[in-house]
């Protein structure tokens, strides 16, 4: 099986020498946790050390925020950017306006298709998977049988877990290594806000804070990774100058 090396400090050696190439990743945890360094570690380890083009999906932070900010962590995603490897779009749900019967993953897949990536990163799935769905598509996909059937007591859940399962079939549909990320909260029992996208991805990574004793540590689990011999342990990260690095020699004991 092919991989992708995400070129984190001892993550690559647990899962077999890289994400595999061409599935759908979530990276899922509670805010602070480092989802956005991981996702962005992936993609400028693509483009830097592979050559290998990398786009990326921003639903909630500007693109000039990014690029300060992984400086500070040496990727350098402006140079990147002149050679044509890398591209970061921020979409604006409050602002943008679509084109009619135009939606966000339509959007998406264009910039697929157009920049044609290797690897790609969609962050956050939040803001996505809360954007209302029309009563056309909820037709199309079986949820409700006829326009004057809509009724605003539709669960909302429902409408999120039709966006995410959506998007997720749209990016296996590619041949992009993807990673979705996902927020939850500390003592969240699931895996995603959307409670449906980790039983659609090929591969779940779980990062949170670890309490020991008085202190709080950033750590990660590796859920599953299809086709992947992986490690099950909870390990202790650190968030180091050059990116994350696991500490695997310091496991926690669960």
């Amino acid at each position: 099986m092919q991989r992708e090396p995400t070129g984190i400090n001892g993550f690559d050696e647990l899962v077999e020498g890289g994400i595999p190439a061409n599935s759908v990743t979530l990276v899922s945890g509670s805010p602070g946790t480092g989802k956005s360094i991981f996702s962005q570690q992936f993609l400028h380890t693509g483009a830097k050390q592979f050559k290998e083009k990398g786009l990326y999906i921003s639903f909630e932070q500007r693109i000039p925020e990014i690029y300060e900010q992984a400086k500070q962590l040496g990727f350098d995603f402006e140079a990147l950017e002149k050679q044509g490897l890398v591209k970061f779009v921020f979409l604006d749900i409050t602002n943008r306006q679509l084109a009619s019967e135009e939606t966000y993953i339509d959007v998406i897949k264009k910039e697929i298709r157009e920049f044609a990536p290797k690897r790609l990163v969609i962050d956050s799935l939040v803001p996505l998977a809360n954007i209302p769905a029309s009563p056309e598509e909820l037709i199309a996909y079986g949820l409700i049988s006829n326009v004057s059937s809509f009724m605003p007591n539709i669960p909302p859940e429902l409408v999120t877990r039709f966006q995410v399962h959506r998007l997720i079939m749209a990016l296996k549909d590619t041949k992009t290594t993807s990673i979705i990320v996902s927020e939850i909260s500390k003592d969240s029992k699931w895996l995603s806000s959307d409670r449906v996208s980790e039983f659609m991805s090929d591969g779940v990574i779980l990062m949170h804070y670890l309490g020991i004793g008085s202190t709080s540590n950033r750590s990660l689990t590796i859920e599953k990774m299809r086709g992947t011999k992986h490690s099950e342990d909870v390990l202790p990260i650190e968030i180091t100058k050059n990116g994350i690095k696991v500490n695997k020699q310091d496991k926690y004991d669960v």
